[in-house]
């Protein structure tokens, strides 16, 4: 391991980051993480559970503020300000931005590839998980930058694949633009998933 990546953050750490947002009345004591990191599989997989629910925390937290800022006059200059913290916040630099970038879109396109197993979403539902998963493996492609990295040879395999992603999305959105009639039942499809 390279003495420029930080050290991996504790079950503890996080926790307690959780307790300082609300998340937690009180951070778990260390026999309850350890009871916790034994059933999840090991510290190590408890401190990433962890470390995602830290992730949805913030976001809730983030939205929150954003909409008081914005209620009280805030305009665009504001929302680059607080949202550029997200990047400078998670110490990415250099091409590690874009995998930061891909970390994240994954946040996003993992729960709508989850529904879209589970049931049909209608067209803008399906739609979005394409695009979305389009968005996953054009930004993991885009984190080769060496031509040894082993994942080179796969590159145009990669935009082929982002390539029929999106034209699948095209499809399903000109579906619905064709069949406007329907547009508030397909739109509701979609629309239900996000409370289930």
């Amino acid at each position: 391991m390279s003495s420029s990546v930080p050290p991996a953050p504790t079950a503890a750490s996080i926790s307690a980051a959780l307790a300082a947002l609300g998340a937690y009345a009180k951070p778990p004591t260390d026999t309850e993480l350890a009871a916790q990191a034994e059933a999840a599989g090991g510290e190590h997989v408890l401190a990433a559970v962890l470390a995602n629910a830290l992730y949805g925390a913030a976001i809730g937290a983030g939205m929150l503020a954003e909409g008081h800022m914005l209620a009280k006059g805030a305009g665009a200059r504001e929302m680059t300000l607080a949202r550029n913290q997200v990047i400078k916040a998670s110490g990415a630099a250099g091409p590690g931005v874009t995998g930061m970038l891909h970390w994240q879109a994954s946040q996003i396109a993992e729960p709508l590839r989850a529904w879209t197993r589970k049931a049909d979403l209608g067209p803008t539902g399906n739609a979005a998980a394409d695009i979305a998963w389009a968005l996953v493996i054009l930004l993991q492609a885009t984190t080769v930058t060496d031509p040894g990295d082993p994942r080179f040879a796969t590159l145009g395999q990669n935009i082929t694949e982002t390539i029929d992603y999106l034209n699948t999305a095209v499809a399903r959105l000109t579906s619905l633009k064709d069949a406007a009639g329907d547009l508030a039942a397909m739109l509701a499809a979609f629309g239900h998933h996000g409370t289930e």
